[in-house]
């Protein structure tokens, strides 16, 4: 794209910016519902978008909203809006500013679970309540059965337990790093 039409893109991002959804207050491209502004060489602008839902009151008021703001530019000729489904629009599509704006605060990442081979497996039984569950899943059956964890368990690291299991250690790092856990040595 040319500086000449990339900068009338950034013209018409700055007017989309100026419609407002009159429900939640917030402009459409900070909402995250415009996703493309294309503008061929006779000056005709194809604004793609989503609606947060598909049977969203709002359609033909953000249409004419987007119409007429980016029609006030006078490089533009026409303005034509495509109304797509896919990507489904979900709040991640939300600039930080929205967020704010919204009040929706950042749920902190989950902290890795992390796996030290040098620990016994009933500490991360004890640490990770689905811990059990994905153990047995990968292989590691006599997990489940009554008062191993508390015996065995809670002598037997991993290694030890591969070892005992016939499972080759390697492939167990990687299946638990599959299932979110961070191995660590």
């Amino acid at each position: 794209m040319d500086e000449e039409k990339r900068a009338l893109v950034n013209q018409v991002i700055g007017q989309l910016q100026t419609v407002i959804d009159p429900e939640l207050l917030v402009n459409v491209v900070d909402l995250g519902l415009i996703y493309g502004v294309d503008i061929d060489d006779e000056g005709n602008c194809l604004v793609t978008m989503t609606l947060t839902t598909a049977g969203c009151p709002l359609n033909d008021y953000l249409n004419r909203e987007i119409r007429q703001a980016v029609g006030q530019l006078a490089a533009i000729k026409q303005v034509d809006i495509k109304l797509v489904w896919y990507p489904v629009w979900t709040p991640d599509r939300l600039s930080e500013q929205a967020k704010k704006q919204l009040g929706i605060k950042e749920e902190p990442a989950p902290a890795a679970k992390e796996i030290n081979l040098h620990q016994p497996i009933k500490t991360f039984a004890d640490q990770y309540p689905e811990f059990t569950e994905d153990m047995a899943e990968i292989g590691f059956n006599r997990i489940k059965i009554p008062g191993m964890l508390d015996t065995v368990g809670r002598l037997m690291t991993l290694p030890m337990g591969c070892r005992a299991m016939g499972f080759d250690l390697e492939e167990v790092k990687e299946k638990l790093r599959l299932k979110g856990y961070e191995v660590t040595e």
